[in-house]
């Protein structure tokens, strides 16, 4: 008890986190936002103060999807922006903690989480599984995974985010060492003399001596001595740094060869240049320079679009671009990429996307052999962009014995979105993998069109509870009135009621997103009979149910929750009134 009443107190001293911001309490949506970033903090801090089976975390917890519920009903979105030590809400900082160990804010951007969205029809399932997911994060081998990765393995349908991976730093090697002690002698003091060094004589200078505060002014007179200035030492000490660079070379005769490719009318010496900058594009590629890698193949871009070339020069230049992606190039970035685990991804997705569609076959084989989940993440998303017009090459691999590829497949096609596609993601949609079969509903969900719609149907009577909910949600965002009636066969089943909890509320949640009027003599139904306990289900369905009226909204919606808030029935009294607490009126303070 007093470990509990100890926590409780560090969770309710933290909460002065929340700043007090002028004009907040005269806007209702800031207001609201306000308050639900505070309890979103405050439910952070009890998950990590307190063991998972603790009842107080169960509450927080209950009582934070309450509230995301009260605001989505209003707003079809909450987002907030997430920044080192701040959280901001359309453009209002709301959240401030610049200590690195307790900062929520922190703890979101370190792993590359730059905003945090939650839509419309947010499932009780989706925000525990965030908290998890966050609970979890305490243990997590940060080589391995992140939540950005967590997040996106999920099959979350109304939470998404916006990341990067730029809060990433490189650490620069100096070598070789010898260079170190040389510029170790490079410092003078304030009154330092000028330093001499003979460009007549062919034999090494001594540094030593010349380097010394007591060399000789007198000769300055010398005419074959040179004389090095303050400003002139910075400017070799920035010389120096940047010719230790293990890409010194690289880019220097880059340069060269970019001169060599604008002015070169001949198709030998053209060519030459081109076999070069690729062995220089290698060599970035060995060494992990994806961002230099980057560059390179976007000078290439533009070369392709510059005026005056000659046929053959953009031949050369096209086979340039596609060799940039080939099957050997590929295999090397894949080596590189789970070899040193300190590369930036971001870098490595700004080059795929640059890819043409000769990649995807060598990508997706890649895909099959990366054992990291964030580096497979970023091949997902870039075979998504360079795949759009190619859809073709990736359905061979729909048959993949590996049920882990088979969901990256279909992930990505149902991200690219062309009804061409629906075929393939059938037999995902049939395949013996749970977790296959659950991304195929997610793709169908984001295709959408009639034969989508038609295997979704289909899946409301699927084996997995799960399915069977994620259909249902998808449904009732782009069936509308040809998923509604499916939907209400389902909702007035005898069985129905036998369901798990979320499954139900999934069910009645989809009917409430079509916002039909043809659903609301089904839901009056349900709600006012009287024996709907005594069936073995834990807990009644009709504050499900009047929230899906809640969801409806419309003035005849709205007039059955009103009838149903003065029954004498107590619990459909208590569920019509609920219903209209927070749907709408302004909710009460907590």
């Amino acid at each position: 008890m007093s470990e509990d009443i100890s926590a409780g107190k560090k969770i309710a001293e933290l909460i002065d986190e929340i700043p007090s911001i002028e004009g907040v309490e005269t806007d209702e949506e800031l207001l609201l936002a306000r308050d639900l970033l505070s309890y979103f903090l405050k439910t952070f801090k009890a998950i990590r103060f307190y063991p998972s089976d603790n009842p107080t975390v169960k509450g927080f917890r209950e009582q934070l999807f309450k509230k995301f519920q009260f605001f989505l009903n209003k707003y079809p979105t909450f987002i907030f922006q997430i920044d080192e030590y701040t959280l901001s809400f359309k453009g209002r900082m709301f959240y401030e903690n610049h200590d690195p160990k307790s900062s929520l804010a922190f703890f979101f951007y370190k792993d590359g989480l730059r905003e945090l969205r939650f839509a419309r029809g947010l499932e009780e399932w989706e925000m525990n599984g965030l908290l998890d997911i966050i609970k979890a994060s305490e243990t997590l081998n940060e080589l391995e995974d992140d939540l950005v990765t967590l997040i996106w393995e999920k099959d979350f349908m109304n939470i998404s985010y916006l990341a990067t991976d730029d809060f990433l730093e490189e650490l620069p090697v100096l070598i070789p060492q010898h260079i170190d002690q040389f510029r170790s002698q490079l410092v003078f003091k304030p009154v330092a003399q000028n330093v001499q060094v003979d460009l007549a004589d062919g034999e090494e200078p001594d540094l030593d001596r010349l380097l010394a505060p007591s060399a000789s002014v007198s000769a300055l007179q010398d005419r074959t001595l040179y004389s090095l200035t303050h400003e002139e030492i910075d400017c070799l000490k920035a010389e120096v740094e940047q010719e230790i660079d293990s890409t010194f070379v690289f880019n220097a005769t880059k340069e060269i060869l970019f001169e060599i490719l604008v002015l070169e009318k001949e198709t030998e010496p053209f060519r030459d240049a081109t076999t070069l900058l690729l062995k220089i594009l290698d060599g970035f590629l060995t060494i992990g320079e994806f961002r230099q890698a980057t560059e390179l193949l976007t000078r290439f871009y533009q070369l392709l679009r510059q005026n005056g070339l000659q046929g053959w020069q953009l031949e050369i230049l096209r086979q340039w671009i596609e060799d940039a992606g080939d099957e050997v190039r590929i295999e090397r970035i894949g080596r590189v990429i789970e070899k040193d685990p300190g590369i930036r991804l971001e870098d490595v997705s700004a080059y795929l996307v640059l890819l043409q569609q000769n990649s995807i076959k060598p990508l997706i084989q890649l895909l099959g052999e990366l054992k990291n989940s964030k580096s497979r993440r970023v091949v997902c998303d870039a075979l998504s962009e360079i795949g759009k017009n190619a859809i073709d090459l990736f359905t061979p691999f729909i048959d993949d014995r590996r049920w882990f590829l088979v969901r990256n497949i279909t992930y990505i096609l149902g991200r690219i979105g062309k009804e061409k596609a629906l075929p393939y993601i059938q037999k995902a949609f049939n395949h013996e993998e749970l977790r296959v079969r659950r991304e195929a509903i997610q793709a169908l969900g984001l295709i959408g069109g009639p034969k989508a719609i038609s295997l979704l149907i289909k899946s409301l009577n699927d084996r997995d509870s799960r399915i069977r909910a994620m259909a249902a949600t998808h449904l009732g965002r782009i069936g509308k009135n040809i998923g509604l009636s499916a939907l209400l066969e389902i909702v007035q089943s005898k069985d129905f009621q036998k369901k798990e909890t979320a499954e139900i509320k999934a069910f009645l949640d989809a009917i409430g997103m079509v916002g039909s009027n043809e659903a609301l003599p089904v839901l009056q139904q349900i709600l006012e009979r009287k024996s709907l306990l005594g069936l073995g289900k834990k807990e009644d369905i009709r504050p499900a149910v009047a929230h899906a009226l809640a969801m409806i909204g419309t003035p005849e919606a709205r007039a059955i929750l009103e009838r149903g808030k003065n029954s004498k029935d107590e619990l459909v009294r208590n569920a019509c009134q609920q219903a209209l607490k927070t749907s709408f009126a302004k909710e009460p303070s907590a």
